[in-house]
């Protein structure tokens, strides 16, 4: 019997013994139907939903499957929900991604509970899960590890908010599957699969935001060639001006985009390859306003709290400004094995290239000559075989090698060359039956690391230094499920992660965060141990998922702020160095939606985080603070020309953050702020076209409010009111096979 999915809509059937399947109640519309059986690749098909009897048939070809996946054969969807993983998992599938396309990555990430965002003005913004961020949590896009964007709370993931296909988060610490640094959680990016069924298969989406002026645009094509060959490329532009708050406008805030990516892959029997390729390019202008010439300057533009001057709106980028170039080239290769297990290898490299431009350069043209530039690159290799299930066990065994090397191209002392390889070995098991999972692994990992000064650099803070370091990570996890719809999920992990090259050699100004930064070479390496429960339920009517978890970590490494601003010769700037304490993360999160009366479904979702050094029993600087959101849907009723048509309203609300050490800080934290968002989607059908659009008011009131994690909040207030506009137009085979 092959399982006949609909993940968008949370329904799932299984076929006969002769193949043959019903499902009745559908939405009119497009709708996606994957279909999935053990030994088999999947296969997804869009179909269009126009009344009355709507017929689909697919072949299956066979290839090779690995542990989840033969787990969740055999279930439905709410099955999957429910014993997907020991720990706390949250997934933004293609509908959802859709309506959320054209932000950062960081932005898109924000609406799930648990993750909130550490911002450097409107275009830059990495997720903070569980009140970790950068070399604590682990982004993997299209099977690699991403290198590059650890080093700042500035470097934001540089990765395409188009390409992804699927996105999925890890939350709590993941060291046995992700190896070093994945001590707050991982972000999985999946591109779109490639369609080796269809002959020709694409999409076009168009978005505008109101705010900023700010456009983007994304198209791919994809074709399948016969029943073994496939690829697929996708491109796309964003260009966005000044952005404004309801008083005034963030001058130099605006930004440039344009990325590149293809995918090829073949496959025949249990084996197969996917050769992958990505170019991110980006220009992003910085709020010249944090940037101040004197310590006097400085004091008064934190306590007068917005612009000396009234910027008028631009699209120009001017210093202080980034310039990001990140290159990928990730190969994956598998193959059945005679013993029924398969093996599987992952090899990627990358080329991270920073440049930052200072205002206040003394020497050559502050737009052209960057003050601060970085060249890393970075060569991984990974190697698993992947176990086929004996007596209700599983699992993979594996090992991999990373090896990087950074040229550092400025004239001060931020971050040196330096060389580093890690070697890891992991061993993971799970042994599965009708209610209880039991998750056990371990990991090895090793890393070598050298830092040296820049040629003919032999003064200053640098000195060539070897260090090296070593740990194991390990997890125990059980899901149990003592009744249909609800399941429990418990799980301990021990993960680490060595002391970055930042936080040990930092000197000197941090021109995207405009902040001076002290590292500290005597740092040991940081040790945690997790532990998180979660409890899940799933039916027609209700969902939900609730955690709380403890995490307590020896040898926490953060920045913490200076008692007097740092002058330079190119200003002065807030000042902040790296120090090491033992702390302890304690939290709540979850989520619940429900379908309330008719038509009106409503969702919830909150995160509690709180943070505390156990030594001197201070809380912990620059923890998220606590928020709700709050929302309401109301589903329409259907047209023969408008379907999945529906209207939403959420409430998101923020309260002050009153936990944090007095007098360290150059202000105190703002205010709390409650925020209004409205909205509307729907799909419009044009003879076989369907046309997906929506439209969405953000802080819909105008509201003015800063964040406590922005890095501007001493100067400016966070972005006002914004209408969004997006458009999504899917182009290939309709249910009868032609093209559209």
């Amino acid at each position: 019997m092959v399982q006949v999915v609909l993940p968008d809509l949370g329904r799932g059937t299984l076929t006969n013994h002769e193949g043959f399947y019903r499902m009745t109640g559908l939405p009119l519309g497009s709708v996606l139907v994957e279909y999935r059986f053990i030994g088999y690749e999947p296969v997804q098909r869009k179909i269009l939903v126009e009344g009355g009897e709507n017929e689909l048939n697919v072949v299956l070809s066979e290839t090779r499957y690995g542990l989840n996946e033969a787990v969740v054969s055999a279930e439905s969807q709410a099955d999957v929900m429910l014993t997907r993983s020991t720990r706390s998992i949250a997934v933004l599938d293609t509908r959802e991604l859709e309506d959320l396309r054209g932000q950062t990555l960081g932005g898109m990430l924000a609406e799930l509970p648990g993750v909130t965002t550490l911002t450097t003005g409107p275009s830059i913004s990495k997720p903070v899960i569980r009140g970790l961020h950068s070399q604590r949590i682990v982004v993997v896009n299209a099977g690699v590890q991403q290198e590059g964007q650890q080093w700042g709370g500035e470097h934001a993931p540089e990765i395409d908010p188009f390409s992804a296909g699927r996105v999925e988060v890890i939350r709590g610490a993941a060291g046995v599957e992700y190896g070093v640094g994945a001590i707050g959680g991982v972000v999985r990016i999946e591109p779109e699969e490639l369609p080796f069924e269809e002959p020709v298969t694409g999409s076009v989406s168009a978005n505008a935001f109101s705010n900023n002026r700010h456009g983007a645009l994304s198209a791919a094509v994809g074709r399948g060639q016969g029943q073994h060959w496939a690829w697929r490329v996708q491109g796309s532009a964003r260009k966005a001006g000044d952005s404004r708050t309801p008083d005034h406008v963030i001058g130099n805030s605006g930004f440039q985009e344009t990325d590149l990516a293809g995918t090829l892959g073949w496959r025949h029997g249990q084996s197969g390859f996917r050769l992958h390729a990505s170019h991110f390019g980006t220009t992003l202008g910085l709020f010249s306003g944090a940037h101040i010439g004197n310590f006097d300057d400085l004091v008064r533009a934190i306590e007068r709290g917005e612009p000396a001057v009234d910027f008028e709106f631009t699209y120009d980028i001017d210093a202080p400004k980034q310039e990001i170039r990140h290159d990928l080239v990730s190969l994956s290769a598998h193959t059945g094995l005679p013993t029924g297990d398969w093996i599987e290898v992952q090899a990627g490299f990358q080329s991270n290239r920073r440049a930052e431009f200072d205002a206040h350069r003394r020497f050559g043209d502050p737009d052209k000559d960057p003050a601060f530039s970085l060249d890393l690159r970075t060569w991984s290799l990974d190697t698993r075989v992947r176990q086929r299930p004996r007596s209700n066990v599983t699992g993979n065994v594996g090992a991999s090698v990373t090896t990087q090397g950074n040229k550092n191209g400025e004239s001060g002392f931020l971050i040196p060359n330096f060389r580093s390889t890690t070697v890891s070995a992991f061993a993971h098991e799970m042994w599965v039956t009708d209610r209880l999972t039991i998750d056990t692994g371990i990991r090895y990992d090793y890393r070598w690391q050298r830092a040296f000064p820049k040629e003919n650099l032999s003064s200053g803070p640098f000195v060539r230094r070897t260090t090296t370091y070593s740990d194991v990570s390990a997890v125990l996890g059980i899901i149990w499920r003592p009744l249909d719809h609800w399941s429990f999920a418990s799980n301990l992990g021990r993960a680490w992660r060595p002391p970055g090259i930042n936080e040990l050699y930092n000197f000197g100004v941090h021109h995207g965060t405009a902040q001076f930064e002290s590292g500290n070479p005597d740092l040991r390496k940081e040790r945690s141990l997790n532990f998180d429960a979660t409890l899940r339920h799933v039916s027609q009517r209700l969902t939900l998922e609730f955690s709380a978890y403890r995490n307590a970590m020896n040898g926490f490494i953060f920045l913490f702020p200076e008692s007097e601003p740092r002058v330079t010769i190119r200003g002065t700037f807030p000042a902040f160095r790296y120090v090491q304490r033992d702390v302890v993360l304690r939290g709540l999160d979850g989520f619940v939606d429900a379908q309330l009366v008719g038509r009106l479904r409503g969702h919830a979702s909150a995160s509690i985080v709180r943070g505390r050094e156990t030594d001197t029993d201070l809380d912990l600087i620059d923890m998220p603070s606590d928020r709700i959101r709050t929302g309401l849907e109301f589903e329409m009723r259907e047209r023969s020309w408008l379907s999945d048509m529906s209207l939403h309203a959420d409430v998101e609300a923020v309260a002050r953050q009153d936990r944090f050490p007095e007098g360290v800080d150059f202000a105190p934290p703002p205010d709390g702020y409650t925020l209004v968002h409205v909205g509307a989607s729907g799909t419009w059908t044009r003879g076989s076209v369907p046309v997906t659009f929506s439209l969405d008011i953000n802080n819909l009131f105008d509201v003015s409010y800063r964040d406590y994690l922005s890095r501007f909040r001493y100067f400016i207030d966070d972005p006002g009111r914004n209408v969004s506009v997006r458009m999504y137009i899917p182009f290939g085979p309709d249910r009868n096979g032609n093209n559209t």
